[in-house]
Order: C-alpha cells, then structure tokens, then sequence
C-alpha cells in the first residue's frame, strides 16, 4: 500500500538526506585545509568516503524501519532503541560539524567516543526488537571505530594545527576579557569621578 512505501522511504532516506545536508554544510573544509594535513597511512581515499556512508546511512535507515514495523506489530513502541537510535545519530552529525566546520578535533574525539557508545547501546537495543536491524548497524560500528582511531591519528600527526587552533581560541578568550575588563574600569573611573565631583 502507498502509506507503507512512504513510510518505507522516509525510515530509508532520513539518515541519508541529513547526512547530505551536514556534508553540503562541511565542503569547504574538505577540498581546503583537510586536503594538506598529515594524514593517518590508512586514511581511505576521499572518493570513497561518499559511497561508504550512502551505504551505511541506507542501512541504518533499513534497520530503524524493522524497528518500527517489528514493534507495531507487537503493539509496543520502543522507546530504548528510538532514544539510543536518535542519540547515536545525533552525535554523528555533530562529529562532521565538530572536525571540519569547528575544526576542534578533541571535542570531536570526546564525541566520537560516546557515539561509540551509543552505537553499542542501540544495536543491543534493536537486537531485543528485531535481530536482523542488530546485525544491520554493525558495519556502521566498525566504520566509526575507524573513524575515531583515523580522529586520534589526525591529533598525533598535525599537531602545529592543534596548537594554532587552541591559540586562536586563547586569544579570542584573552582578548574578551581585555575588553569586559576594560569596560569594569572605565565603569570604575566615571564613577570615581562623579563622586569627587559631587565632593567639590
């Protein structure tokens, strides 16, 4: 029936598309600066990074659709595996904005490693709905361990492009501070003055 095919579609293209949008978002970052830091020996080439995540967004999308349909079935709504699902994806999106677009690769480690986490959680969580959704996330898993080990990688080897991004971001929070200081002494001198005025 057409509800089913649409409802199949939106559960299969979802991760995808906003995949898409979050890569529209980081482009520049890739064809710039990514292009000349040290990379890890076993950094996949750029042409395949495209291909790897359509198929794993696809199943991703696949394995939440058994979810749904498993557990209307039943009757149940799964509120574990939804939560975790959401979760996890959540943070993937997060990891692209964090590496490339912020460029902060520690925070992006931080959050890569909890995705893992998160990851872990609802494939158990999909195992107790629908065991085929399990086994379907788990590619996507050992993509990501790659990921984060590539993450750590990048870290070692590029670490004049940490040091110039924790600088750029003491000098921004060094500067703020001149600026709020100077304006609570300036503050302090207006009414230092008003009060020897109001003394003479």
């Amino acid at each position: 029936c057409e509800y089913d095919k649409t409802l199949f579609l939106s559960f299969l293209l979802t991760p995808l598309l906003t995949g898409m949008v979050v890569a529209y978002i980081t482009r520049h970052a890739v064809v710039t600066w990514y292009q000349d830091i040290h990379k890890p020996w076993f950094t996949p080439p750029d042409y395949a990074f495209g291909p790897a995540w359509t198929t794993l967004y696809l199943l991703m999308g696949y394995a939440s659709y058994l979810v749904f349909t498993k557990s209307s079935e039943r009757g149940e709504f799964p509120v574990l595996a939804v939560g975790l699902y959401a979760l996890q994806f959540a943070m993937n999106q997060m990891w692209s904005l964090l590496f490339f677009f912020f460029k902060r690769w520690d925070l992006a480690l931080a959050n890569i490693s909890l995705m893992i986490l998160a990851i872990l959680g609802c494939i158990f969580a999909f195992k107790q709905v629908d065991e085929r959704a399990a086994y379907l996330m788990v590619p996507y898993l050992l993509f990501v361990c790659v990921a984060m080990s590539l993450n750590i990688g990048f870290i070692r080897l590029n670490p004049e492009f940490m040091k110039n991004q924790g600088m750029k971001k003491s000098v921004s929070e060094i500067s703020h501070r001149i600026d709020v200081n100077g304006d609570k002494i300036g503050t302090k001198e207006k009414n230092k003055d008003k009060v020897e005025k109001k003394s003479n």
